[in-house]
């Protein structure tokens, strides 16, 4: 589902993938250590929600946001972990730019693009 480039076993780079804001209502779902999205994308300066799935049972996953653009990651939202289940996190608002989403725990394969804007 995702491309990803790199892997040297420090965290992968999601490559670009085109999608639109359509809301600050977000839905994703990990199963068998993947997502099932690339790409999430919300408007710029509003808050929005992330229904997080897991069901991938026993194996703690989550969804952070970081911003990747200067190469460093500097955390813009760090979502719980959980090891299955549902989750909302509630995000607040994030400027206009590109970022990533990843797990925390396995950023080397669970990770996509983040555009608010």
């Amino acid at each position: 589902m995702l491309g990803l480039v790199g892997g040297s076993g420090a965290a992968a780079e999601p490559r670009p993938c085109p999608c639109t804001a359509n809301g600050t209502a977000l839905q994703i779902t990990a199963f068998d250590n993947k997502y099932d999205k690339d790409c999430m994308a919300v408007p710029a300066d509003q808050a929005f929600t992330i229904e997080f799935k897991n069901d991938d049972r026993g194996i703690p996953h989550n969804v952070s946001l970081y911003d990747n653009s200067s190469g460093t990651e500097k955390t813009l939202f760090k979502g719980e972990l959980t090891d299955g289940g549902t989750v909302t996190y509630e995000v607040p608002a994030q400027p206009g730019g590109n970022y990533i989403f990843r797990c925390d725990p396995h950023p080397e394969f669970m990770v996509g693009n983040f555009l608010v804007g």
